[in-house]
């Protein structure tokens, strides 16, 4: 059982994007392994984020261990060289797990959290409903996606065009058409033309 281990930068980047429960989950995963050499048992996205951690978990236990020991040099190159294979190997089944992860969560339709792009600007969003010739309002289209956040449904925007060529296929912006009248509303007013 271990006193302390150091954590990397590359630990909490790893982290940042993943929601509360899934962040705490690895960030648990993380503690635990290295410091008691317990595995929890995590599924996802934190599972296949451990597997890739792990590896490095591994090497710096072994490391730690060989100083404890006052090792020399060749006895440590030694031992190091021992470690980076198994690290290796490790880290290369890490890889397949991660893949397989990756091949489910594309099969499931679980997808990751795509990066926004950048917010459109107005003049941009004119310019392009111009191209296009459509009847989307720009401005009234940009207030709706700036209200809420640049948010489709509750997911983040990936492609504004994609969202103003929604606008345009679903009529968002055409004026309603006057609905046919029916026989009796003819009816009606025939007989009111009579009186």
């Amino acid at each position: 059982m271990r006193q302390q281990f150091t954590f990397y930068r590359s630990f909490w980047e790893a982290v940042q994007e993943l929601p509360p429960k899934d962040k705490t989950a690895v960030l648990s995963a993380i503690c635990e392994y290295a410091l008691d050499e317990t595995t929890p048992p995590l599924s996802g996205v934190p599972k296949a984020i451990f597997a890739l951690i792990k590896p490095t978990l591994d090497t710096a236990a072994k490391k730690a261990e060989i100083g404890k020991l006052g090792g020399s040099k060749a006895k440590a190159g030694s031992k190091q060289s021992e470690s980076k294979t198994e690290a290796n190997d490790n880290q290369t089944e890490s890889k397949k797990e991660s893949k397989k992860e990756k091949e489910l969560e594309i099969e499931n339709k679980c997808y990751i959290s795509a990066p926004r792009t950048s917010k459109p600007t107005l003049d941009e969003v004119s310019a392009y409903c111009l191209e296009r010739g459509n009847d989307v309002d720009p401005e009234r289209w940009y207030a709706y996606y700036e209200s809420n956040g640049w948010r489709v449904g509750k997911n983040p925007m990936k492609d504004w065009k994609a969202a103003v060529r929604t606008w345009e296929r679903n009529g968002i912006e055409k004026p309603r058409q006057e609905q046919p009248k029916s026989f009796a509303q003819m009816w009606r007013e025939m007989q009111n033309d009579e009186i």
